[in-house]
């Protein structure tokens, strides 16, 4: 058992900097959309960005690395203050040097659609609920993905893949939790109230 553990820490080892960080990135990234905990998912994002940004510098995508950085910023900052204004003023900050960055250091397409992911990843880690957090990194994937093409980043694409797929995972199990689209949560009870209104307009008025 030790001899093999030892073998695959030797291969491990003999990875490139830039495949053995986009590995831990993929890892990450797989396990924090199963998680329910807003913290954890945060501090496991955190780590899978971190991860991606060593991986993109690597390979000469410094927006994307950039972009990354930021995340990192984003992610302790909402799992760590619980001033809510603080909150925004960091991500806020955090965005405008990440689009500084895309303007100085512009690689055209690829920059436009990591600075694109990024804005729908900042808003994801402002949600309080674990399914909205699923559903903006969702939305941030189709513009990742499109970069990692582009960019050619295999470890980028399969993060994208099985993220994917784990997010899907996460939206289906979590739908007890918070309901499948949980935005629509707030519409469906002023629904509720307004057809009950309409079936006993009487009942409304003696409340009233």
């Amino acid at each position: 058992m030790s001899f093999s553990l030892t073998i695959l820490l030797q291969h491990v080892m003999a990875l490139p900097p830039s495949t053995f960080a986009g590995a831990l990135g993929v890892l990450a990234n797989c396990v924090w959309p199963l998680q329910r905990e807003r913290r954890t998912i945060l501090a496991l994002q955190c780590t899978g960005a971190l991860m991606f940004g060593l991986h993109y510098l690597l390979l000469g995508a410094p927006t994307a690395a950039a972009m990354c950085v930021g995340a990192v910023i984003q992610g302790v900052a909402a799992a760590t203050i619980t001033s809510r204004k603080l909150q925004l003023s960091i991500v806020g900050v955090t965005l405008a040097a990440g689009l500084t960055v895309t303007v100085t250091a512009f690689a055209g397409l690829p920059s436009v659609l990591a600075q694109t992911g990024s804005l729908f990843t900042a808003y994801g880690r402002l949600q309080r609920r674990a399914q909205s957090i699923r559903w903006c990194f969702l939305a941030a994937e189709m513009f990742w993905t499109t970069h990692n093409i582009i960019v050619g980043s295999p470890w980028g694409l399969t993060s994208d893949t099985m993220g994917v797929s784990m997010l899907l995972v996460g939206l289906w199990r979590g739908r007890a939790d918070g309901g499948l689209l949980p935005w629509l949560a707030p519409l469906r009870g002023a629904l509720s109230r307004a057809t009950a209104v309409a079936m006993h307009p009487q009942m409304a008025l003696n409340r009233g």
